[in-house]
Parts: structure tokens; C-alpha cells; sequence
């Protein structure tokens, strides 16, 4: 399988191609990255949580646990507040999380890996033979000082004495360093940081069956040179310095692989998919198969696209750099075969992992738990934030449909219990509602009182001519006060009448002229201030006109 590096120095952000698919990033971002050595000093100790928690100079404070702590005894016999310690970044701050720390410091180099506060030899079990294993072992003890520890690498098999001991002197090189550092500063003070990312990039990923390298500066492809010949590496790669017009991160397609690698949707080749969903407990893969149906049975399409979600989980979870808890929910399989194949090939697609995930079994629902080592942030956390919008949910909340009827109702309200000044327009048009009203009141009355008079009259003078027609027209008296009656009902019903639409045009023009006056006193500005006993509630004109009417 072909391999070529593309590193962009200028950006911090290297990437390893394989078959033209991007299979792992390297980024230097961040104020605290892994391998970082910080003089620090120790804030607070939890014996109940068995922890620690050390300054580092950030606003995150380190996280020791006391198994990360070298030394015999409980924790607060190995630590007291305020003492000075030299740490290590295991893991890079995510979330609202610090970073986590350790005393026990190691420096990794192409071949050998420092371990300076531990002790003895120790050989990668991938070296099989066991003549090789010794050969190493004994060149590294002649080579190592005394009280140090050294784990020599896979990549040291087959190497000559004289570079692994170039190796190690590098090592102690950058080891000293720190120790001097830590007797000339203050704590909390950063002592050494592997900033080199062309140096971190060709010593993890330069291997055998890499073909091609190529940088975006004359400088990068001479160290680049320089660092191969010096490792005894593949002299067959072709090394070269990008010269296009376009920056090397978008003409190579690296930009592209990241912005797909943020999405929560991945395709598959035979048109299932995956969905990629990171919490802060855990990550959740789902598997679909989408419109793949060219299988012959429905069995076959689902072991195929399990397949297919196998060697893509794998590569996503190198992409994206995620780490912790892992579910995975493939589509269900009936067969028992089915089901240890798949396990099988996702056990052998991260077994090349240098993050060494643990795969589990797979359960009854078709969920396979597995673990992975994190190791710095995620690509989701380097190159994104939460959303201000829905604060990192992805949803946003919708209107119920009875909010604005609530506000309305709200409005309403305030305007019911709305106390107006009673200023001199105020008084001067209740005065003149008072008025106009006494005067109309009075002369419905006085109308009805003319034409009670004139229907006594009436009544007389009809009685007079029945006494004298009495034996004679005692029908047609009848007939007459029957239509006397109806005539006096007549005209008190329109009487009545009249002054009830009198009463609703005066109510009317009043609300008229209140609701004029409310509108002037509450939008006119600089509105001086009313004193409490000043404010009046607003006369209610039904009720005014019933209080006069009585």
C-alpha cells in the first residue's frame, strides 16, 4: 500500500495519504499539547478522589492522579501544598476539563523512548526475535546512564549501534535541558515542548512503504532530507517543495478530508452511511445501509455494508482523533457467523491503532463497546466551538404557537391596571362628560313627565264623557282605554329607547376621548414624573353614567 506525507510547516498540520486517502492528521494547536513538560506547582489535594490538582500556568488546572504519582506511600505523604513538580501532559485539556498530568515523564525518539525517572530496559513485543531483542537490549545498556529508564522501539530492529546511540544522546540531550530549566524558573513555567512537527511527523509516520513527501518550504525539505539520511530510513522517497498558487493544504486535498472528517455524516461506497455523534460521555456510531440493495438476499447487504462500516470506523476514529468510549451499532445480523466475522475485522482494522483500542463483544441488540486511548484533541475540538445559537445541542427551540397569545395577554393585563395623571385635560373632560350628561338626563325626564300630563288630561276628559255615555257606550269606553293603554306603553317604550342611544353615544365618545388622552401620556417623552398621591384610576364611564342616572 503506497504512503506519502503531506507537511504544511507554515500551518502547523500534517497529513499521511494512503491509496490518495487521508489516514491520520498531525496538528501542533493549542496553548498545552501532549508531551508538554511544565514546572508546576500543587494547589489542592483530594485524598477522598485520590487526586491532586497542580498549577500549570493555565486557566484549566492540571489533574494528578496519585497513581501518576512516582514515589512509596499515600498521596499526602508524596505531595504537600505549594511544592514545586515537574509534570508531564497525558492528555490535553477537553471541554471544561484540564489537562491530565504525570511525574512519570518519557521522551519518545525514533528509536528509544527516555524514561527518566524510572529505571531498566524494556523491548517493544513486536520485535519476535528474540536474538534481535537481546542485541538491543545490550547495546542500550552500555549506552544509557545509570538511574534511567529506556523502552526501545519497533523501528530500532535492524539498526545499527551507532544510531541508536545518536538517538539516545538526543534524548539526554533534551532531558538535561529540563532539568536545568526547573532550577532556573519559577513555578508554574512550561519546560519543554516537542514544538518540531516536520521532526514528530517523520519520526512516527515515515515508514518503509512511504514513497513521497511533500513540504511547502525549501527549509522543511533539506531537514527532511537530513532526518531520513541521519535514521537510516527509506533512501528511495521522493522528496519535494510545494510550488503551486494554491496553499498545499488545498491543492492536496487536506482541507477537504477535514472539513468531511467534522461532518456527522459519512458515506459508504456501496451507499450506506454512518453517523458520527461525540458526547461528552461517550461516541456513538451508527450504521445504515442506506440504498444499498444489489446484494442478492437481504443477509448479504447487511454483512456487506457492516464490512464496509468496519474499515471506515477505523479510519474515522484515526481522522478525527477520538478517544474514550465507543459505541457502535451495526445493523442487526441473525447469524452467529456473521456477527464473529464482523468483530474479527474490526479487531484487525485497529489493530495498526497506536492508540490501542480494546474491542468487546458484540451484544444481543447488535452494540459493540470498544475503548480508545485518547491522545490530545479531537479534530472536532481543535477547529470548532460551540454554537452560540443552541449552545452545542444542534437544535434550536421552536415557537409553541401560545407564546405571543400569552404576551398579548400579558399586555392586556398591564393595560387593564394602566393609572393615567389626572391632569387639567383629564379633569376638564370628565367635568364636561358630567354635564352633557345631567343635561340630557334632565330632559328626558322632564319630556316624560309633559306627556304623563297630557295623558291625565286625557284620562279626564274620556272619564267625564263615560259617566255621561256610561249605560250607552259601555263597549266603546272599553275599546278606548285599551287603545289608551297602548298608546302611553307606546310612547314610554320609545322614550325609553331614545335615551338608551343617547347613553351608548355618550359612552362611546367618552371611551373616544380617554383613549386619546392614554395615548398622549404614555408615548409623549420627558413625561414628568407623578407623585403616588397625584395618580387617579381612570373613571369607568359606565359606571359614571349609572352613578349620575341614580
Amino acid at each position: 500500500m503506497a504512503k506519502s506525507i503531506v507537511i504544511a510547516e507554515r500551518d502547523n498540520i500534517a497529513a499521511v495519504f494512503e491509496d490518495n486517502k487521508v489516514t491520520e492528521f498531525f496538528i501542533h494547536r493549542g496553548d498545552i499539547l501532549l508531551g508538554d513538560v511544565y514546572l508546576s506547582k500543587v494547589e489542592n489535594i483530594l485524598p477522598s478522589i485520590e487526586a491532586a490538582f497542580v498549577n500549570v500556568g493555565s486557566d484549566k488546572m492540571g489533574f494528578l492522579h496519585a497513581a501518576d504519582v512516582i514515589g512509596k506511600g499515600g498521596l499526602q505523604d508524596k505531595l504537600s501544598p505549594k511544592q514545586k513538580l515537574v509534570v508531564q501532559v497525558v492528555k490535553e485539556p477537553t471541554g471544561h476539563k484540564g489537562p491530565r498530568v504525570t511525574t512519570s515523564l518519557s521522551l519518545p525518539g525514533r528509536f528509544c523512548v527516555l524514561m527518566p525517572q524510572e529505571s531498566g530496559i524494556s523491548v517493544s513485543k513486536k520485535i519476535m526475535s528474540a536474538k534481535e531483542r537481546a542485541r538491543l537490549k545490550s547495546i542500550v545498556s552500555l549506552l544509557k546512564p545509570v538511574g534511567l529508564g529506556v523502552i526501545i522501539r519497533t523501528e530500532a530492529e535492524g539498526q545499527t549501534e551507532a544510531e541508536i546511540q545518536e538517538d539516545l544522546e538526543i534524548l539526554l540531550e533534551k532531558w538535561n535541558t529540563i532539568v536545568t530549566q526547573a532550577e532556573l524558573v519559577d513555578a508554574p513555567n512550561l519546560l519543554y515542548r516537542d514544538q518540531d512537527l516536520l521532526y514528530r511527523v517523520i519520526r512516527e509516520a515515515c515508514t518503509e512503504d512511504v514513497k513521497e513527501i511533500v513540504v511547502d518550504t525549501p527549509y522543511a525539505m533539506h531537514r527532511t532530507q537530513q532526518l531520513i539520511q541521519n535514521w537510516n530510513l527509506n533512501k528511495n522517497i521522493d522528496i519535494s517543495v510545494y510550488k503551486g498558487s494554491e496553499p498545499l493544504l488545498v491543492a492536496s486535498g487536506v482541507k477537504k478530508e477535514i472539513e468531511q472528517a467534522l461532518q456527522i455524516k459519512v458515506n459508504l461506497p456501496s451507499g450506506g452511511y454512518l453517523f458520527i455523534q461525540t458526547t461528552e460521555a461517550l461516541t456513538v456510531i451508527d450504521v445504515n445501509s442506506g440504498k444499498f440493495i444489489s446484494s442478492a438476499t437481504q443477509d448479504e447487504t447487511i454483512l456487506k455494508t457492516n464490512k464496509e462500516a468496519v474499515k471506515e470506523i477505523a479510519r474515522q476514529l484515526k481522522l478525527r482523533n477520538i478517544g474514550g468510549m465507543i459505541i457502535i451499532d451495526f445493523i442487526d445480523m441473525l447469524s452467529r457467523a456473521d456477527k464473529i466475522a464482523i468483530l474479527e475485522e474490526l479487531e484487525m482494522a485497529v489493530e495498526s491503532d497506536k492508540s490501542k483500542p480494546q474491542v468487546g463483544q458484540l451484544s444481543d441488540l447488535g452494540l459493540v463497546e470498544m475503548t480508545r486511548h485518547r491522545q490530545g484533541q479531537s479534530l472536532a475540538e481543535i477547529f470548532t466551538k460551540k454554537c452560540s445559537h443552541c449552545n452545542g445541542t444542534g437544535q434550536i427551540l421552536e415557537d409553541f404557537g401560545f407564546a405571543s397569545s400569552l404576551a398579548e395577554g400579558e399586555m392586556r393585563s398591564k393595560a387593564a391596571k394602566l393609572k393615567l395623571p389626572m391632569n387639567g385635560k383629564n379633569k376638564h373632560n370628565n367635568e364636561k362628560h358630567n354635564k352633557v350628561f345631567n343635561h340630557q338626563n334632565t330632559q328626558n325626564n322632564q319630556k316624560n313627565d309633559y306627556d304623563r300630563r297630557n295623558h291625565a288630561k286625557q284620562d279626564d276628559t274620556n272619564q267625564e264623557n263615560n259617566v255621561e255615555n256610561q249605560d250607552l257606550q259601555q263597549p266603546q269606553e272599553q275599546q278606548r282605554r285599551d287603545n289608551r293603554n297602548k298608546r302611553f306603553n307606546k310612547n314610554k317604550k320609545y322614550n325609553n329607547q331614545r335615551r338608551d342611544e343617547q347613553k351608548d353615544s355618550m359612552l362611546q365618545q367618552e371611551n373616544t376621548e380617554i383613549v386619546a388622552i392614554d395615548t398622549q401620556v404614555v408615548t409623549v417623552q420627558d413625561t414628568p414624573v407623578v407623585e403616588p398621591e397625584e395618580i387617579k384610576e381612570v373613571v369607568n364611564p359606565i359606571e359614571a353614567a349609572e352613578t349620575v342616572e341614580d
